[in-house]
């Protein structure tokens, strides 16, 4: 809610309902996903009808598919931001962002609003998610956020920004920052999760050479080869969002509309994509490397996985943001075109996109590329994170760290590994190549494993925020919960015969 005020309103707007909200004299929340429509956020059917007799908006939830869903603080908060069509004169402007009241400061619901909780959820227990449904609530003029457009008291629109589609992107444009915030958020739940995986795997023992101590289940080659490749990822990860971050700091500080930076929303969007899946495939392998340990809920991994789990969703699914990304990579191929500028795959796939939508309506000419346009997204953000770890390896001044973060330049090594099968296929790698591949992974993996333990504390994550007893930090507020007293037999019951 404080994104979309912060956003989408004017200066005025921001100044009546954002600093209340930031000083929690109310709450709100974020109304965009309906039954009906998810990720096709430009077809939504909630209407915000003009009334021009008494300069009112009216919002109404037009049929079953119009309610919007999976609202979170749907069941406490005061406010929503409510994205809806805005209809003049029976005319569609697109959708627009408007705040509509849902419950007073006592709690009672406004006239014509009705919620419905959506109950039990995979994780994410300590937020309500629900359904918001508008039985024509009326709502101020100046209730509409007129950054990108706003409408006079006789009914005309205005906007800064002429064109739909452009102003509907802008709109859109305005999620990057959260989304770079989900990031940090699930490279947290990563390294927290390698954090107990570490420690674990350091100090518990299995097998070993006959007649001899068991060793550290940490020296077992599958131990460490699930493990490394994932703490690679979380430091590769953890520089390229550092970057992201500068950037989108850069631009707000310097006054700078995000929506005219097409590049950066791209790489927030591929960011939120690929750290999402790296963070539950890493979070999976945990689990299975900490055994059953890593199955209770007092070692923390399994409420990190279900409450990980729906990143892959919310504020855009990561199959629509690669799609962001390739429509960036495809406009910036198409300027550098004429120029002959770039060669090889990429070419390659624009032909076979241009070759379709001469055949076909440009739906079905994307659809039928999207499996070889995702796949070159993935490839574009391996890229770059590769780089910015490399980048960050060669401005380390200490030299300890520095020889310390190049061994887990394996990241790179560790993406060939992963792709191998797409690099036989197109004769870029030949099945030798790829043997030395596997073989320089398992030894880069093997070299680092000792120096796991210094690189997840050197996390800097707080005890208070790790509490697993496998990763050495107990939780006493929740003894009662997961030390229950044992049941010993009592002396004055009869013992039954065997």
């Amino acid at each position: 809610y404080g994104g979309a005020v912060n956003n989408l309103g004017s200066p005025e707007q921001k100044m009546k309902r954002y600093l209340p909200v930031s000083e929690l004299q109310f709450t709100g929340m974020f109304a965009m996903t309906e039954r009906g429509h998810g990720s096709n956020v430009r077809g939504i059917i909630t209407e915000a009808r003009y009334d021009q007799s008494t300069q009112e908006f009216i919002i109404h939830t037009p049929s079953e598919d119009a309610q919007k869903m999976y609202t979170g603080n749907a069941m406490k908060g005061n406010y929503a931001a409510v994205f809806a069509q805005l209809i003049i004169n029976g005319e569609s402007q697109g959708p627009h962002c408007f705040i509509v009241p849902i419950r007073d400061q006592n709690g009672f619901m406004w006239p014509g609003v009705t919620t419905i909780d959506m109950k039990h959820k995979e994780g994410l227990h300590g937020v309500d998610n629900g359904i918001l449904i508008f039985n024509n609530v009326r709502i101020p003029r100046e209730n509409l956020l007129r950054k990108f457009g706003s409408v006079s008291a006789d009914g005309l629109y205005s906007s800064p920004v002429l064109s739909k589609s452009s102003r509907f992107n802008a709109m859109l444009a305005a999620l990057t920052p959260t989304r770079l915030g989900l990031t940090v958020q699930a490279m947290a739940a990563m390294k927290l999760g390698l954090v107990i995986a570490v420690r674990y795997s350091q100090s518990r023992r299995q097998f070993g050479p006959k007649d001899q101590d068991e060793v550290k289940i940490i020296e077992h080659q599958t131990q460490y080869l699930r493990l490394m490749p994932h703490l690679a990822a979380a430091l590769a990860l953890t520089f390229t969002t550092r970057y992201a971050a500068g950037l989108v700091d850069n631009a707000l500080c310097q006054g700078q509309d995000l929506q005219s930076n097409r590049a950066l929303q791209a790489l927030v969007a591929g960011l939120k994509a690929y750290s999402m899946w790296e963070n539950i495939a890493c979070l999976q392998d945990c689990r299975e490397c900490t055994g059953g340990m890593g199955f209770m809920m007092e070692n923390r991994i399994p409420s990190l996985k279900c409450d990980s789990d729906v990143f892959v969703t919310f504020v855009g699914d990561n199959m629509a943001m690669l799609q962001v990304v390739v429509r960036e990579l495809l406009t910036q191929y198409t300027k550098l075109m004429g120029n002959n500028l770039v060669m090889g795959l990429i070419r390659n796939w624009t032909s076979s996109v241009s070759d379709k939508k001469n055949k076909d309506e440009f739906f079905m000419a994307w659809n039928a590329c999207l499996h070889h346009m995702t796949t070159l997204a993935m490839a574009h953000i391996h890229r770059v994170t590769l780089e910015q770890f490399a980048l960050a390896v060669r401005q380390c001044h200490i030299k300890e760290d520095r020889a310390l973060l190049t061994k887990f330049c394996l990241h790179g090594t560790s993406l060939v590994y992963q792709e191998r099968a797409w690099y036989l296929e197109h004769n870029y790698m030949t099945l030798n190549t790829s043997r030395q591949i596997r073989s320089q992974l398992l030894e880069l993996c093997r070299s680092v494993k000792d120096d796991a333990l210094e690189v997840v504390d050197d996390f800097n994550i707080p005890s208070c925020c790790i509490q697993a007893p496998i990763a050495g930090v107990a939780c006493p507020r929740t003894e009662w919960a997961f030390n229950p007293q044992p049941q010993y037999p009592s002396s004055t019951q009869p013992q039954s015969k065997l």
